[in-house]
């Protein structure tokens, strides 16, 4: 049986609290699944992608992870009748990441 509507609302509130609990500075799709699959009693009822998109069983993206630009991690439940409600979450490149690790570093506090 795939997660019902509160299970996935509970799998996003426990992604939510913990990123930001752990103030973790990269999205790590590996620690998110834990947290997910934690927060649904064990049961891997929902995947998550590398892009921050969480899917039910069916593949249909579900929810959201995503950092504000204040660095607070959120999330959002997805519209799953929405028109184009599985369209991939796009993953920064490599360089990308990259490049914003550097400039991280070079700023004031860092």
């Amino acid at each position: 049986m795939g997660a019902t509507d509160v299970e996935i609302e509970r799998a996003l509130a426990a992604v939510t609290a913990t990123l930001n609990d752990q103030r973790l500075e990269e999205f790590d799709p590996g620690r998110v699944q834990e947290i997910v699959t934690e927060a649904l009693g064990g049961e891997e009822k929902l995947r998550v992608d590398p892009g921050g998109g969480l899917h039910d069983e069916t593949g249909t993206r579900v929810g959201a992870v995503r950092r504000s630009p204040s660095g607070e991690w959120i999330t959002e439940r997805q519209n799953d009748a929405a028109e184009r409600s599985d369209t991939a979450i796009p993953v920064a490149s490599e360089q990308q990441s990259k490049l914003g690790s550097l400039l991280g570093k070079l700023k004031p506090g860092s």
